[in-house]
């Protein structure tokens, strides 16, 4: 018999439809503002990416958002200053539905993006040219459809060996904008005070789910780079930092979730008053929470009443292992040579790019190794100019057993100083780092099973089977074509998790079957 019977409780899981890293390459053109100093020599320009919106629509992923280009040089008059511009981006993915996948609202997308590189280029006294490159990773989760079908045997002879597994499911959210405001006061002596720029970081301490929702902790930390016009000293390093809590509505999350979260300042705005710095930042976070749930399957099956065959499919689910945020601090000593800097020269600001490069899971500890790339500001007898150079950073946490095969990572310079130290430069760093990790199981289910004519009816009432030492409970019901629970009741059997545990037949040496 052909026609199959296809079951109507199915196994559902969630897993990957893709995992893909694309590269977006802009290109912009600028003019500054009629009330900003002409540009001698551009320095730096930093990109801040927000967070993209995103479109799910049928054959491909969407995705757009803002990048903020944050540009310092310096003037004609030897002093420091920094204009801001906003630019926009925007990438799509061919999304590929398989056909063992449900359609609907089980996909949902998981996307991070960061500048990978960010150069500037100056055409004119007030126009430069900005190319960035963006680097996203873009993961599309959906429900995919683990179907059993049988056919050609009476279902209530059906005898199945059932089987359980955890497989992962995860969840994203992102939040509201979030507005936060500070005021930092400064004395009578800082006569002339101008901030020349400011960046912010957003550091999550701390992420926990809720039903519906993940509550996050955390505090935005502010760098200003200050100084006082017609002082002749040097810009200084102001440090502020502003704490904040927002619940982001994070669908499908709940108490048992681990989770992270990771944030982006996707405004700031500074005024200087009489006495105090005014500070106006937007924040938006988005949330990751992932858990395990139990999925359970056939393992085997056959019938009491006909001999048939039965298919196999195997089968890998992501597991769910560990959440962690924290921060760690970067401390670490090189010579001027190294660097890269000149006898005379000194550094006015340093900031950091880290990229991590591996996860080690060893003795149950989770290591993860990158390199910074540093960008440091110097002022020299005549002009400033700026030197790139890199150092490695490493950071270990409680981790599990299990190897992770999986995992995002997220590593955020909060705050950065460099001290010159004769000839050899002080670098003091604090990172923030939020890991979310996965590791896998294996295992192999009933795909589908057909069976034939049915079985002769035996010439005995009872039949003697002499197992072997391979044989189980199960092995012997599936050979003899009877029920699991007949031959249990028919001898004495020890208890055992399984029927097909290997101690299921411990201490037999014949059966009634």
């Amino acid at each position: 018999m052909d026609n199959y019977i296809k079951e109507e409780a199915c196994v559902r899981v969630q897993a990957a439809l893709c995992d893909k890293q694309v590269m977006t390459e802009l290109s912009s053109d600028f003019s500054l503002p009629d009330y900003q100093p002409e540009i001698k020599r551009l320095l730096r320009v930093r990109a801040t990416v927000a967070p993209p919106d995103k479109y799910i629509g049928a054959g491909s992923a969407e995705f757009s958002g803002t990048v903020d280009y944050s540009i310092l040089y310096s003037a004609n008059d030897g002093a420091l200053y920094c204009a801001t511009q906003t630019g926009e981006y925007q990438f799509s993915i061919p999304m590929e539905m398989a056909s063992d996948f449900e359609l609907g609202d089980g996909v949902f997308c998981d996307v991070e993006t960061v500048p990978d590189m960010t150069v500037g280029r100056v055409a004119a006294p007030r126009r430069l040219s900005v190319k960035c490159r963006l680097r996203s990773r873009v993961r599309l989760w959906g429900t995919r459809l683990l179907e059993e079908r049988v056919g050609g045997a009476p279902t209530e002879s059906i005898q199945r060996l059932r089987g359980s597994r955890e497989s992962a499911r995860m969840f994203v959210g992102s939040g509201e904008p979030l507005q936060l405001g500070d005021e930092i006061l400064f004395d009578a002596q800082s006569e002339n005070l101008r901030v020349i720029s400011a960046d912010g970081a957003v550091y999550v301490s701390e992420a926990l789910a809720g039903s519906g929702s993940v509550n996050c902790r955390g505090e935005v930390c502010l760098k200003l780079l200050c100084c006082r016009d017609g002082s002749g000293e040097a810009p200084q390093v102001q440090l502020r930092r502003i704490p904040f809590s927002q619940s982001v509505m994070t669908d499908g999350a709940e108490v048992n979730c681990d989770c992270t979260a990771r944030g982006v300042c996707s405004e700031l705005n500074i005024t200087v008053e009489e006495g105090r710095i005014l500070c106006e930042v937007t924040v938006r976070l988005e949330t990751r929470a992932q858990r395990n749930e139990t999925v359970s399957y056939t393992r085997d099956l056959y019938s009491t009443a006909a001999d048939g065959e039965v298919r196999y499919r195997s089968c890998v689910l992501p597991k769910a292992l560990k959440c962690t945020a924290g921060n760690f601090s970067l401390n670490t000593m090189l010579s001027m040579e190294e660097a890269g800097i000149r006898a005379g020269q000194s550094i006015v600001d340093l900031s950091l790019l880290p990229t991590v490069t591996e996860l080690e899971c060893e003795h149950g500890k989770y290591i993860l190794t990158g390199r910074c790339r540093c960008q440091a500001i110097l002022a020299g007898e005549e002009d400033f100019s700026v030197q790139e150079f890199e150092i490695p950073f490493r950071y270990e946490t409680d981790g599990t057993q299990e190897k992770a095969t999986d995992y995002d990572a997220d590593v955020t310079p909060i705050s950065c100083r460099a001290r010159m130290d004769g000839e050899r430069i002080a670098i003091d760093a604090e990172l923030a780092v939020n890991l979310s990790t996965r590791g896998q199981s294996a295992f192999e289910m009933v795909s589908e099973a057909q069976f034939g004519e049915g079985l002769a009816a035996a010439g005995a009432s009872y039949t003697i089977c002499y197992p072997s030492r391979e044989d189980t409970l199960w092995s012997v019901a599936k050979r003899y074509h009877r029920a699991v629970s007949s031959i249990a009741e028919m001898n004495p059997l020890a208890s055992s998790p399984s029927a097909d545990a290997g101690d299921s037949l411990a201490g037999v040496s014949y059966l009634l079957v």
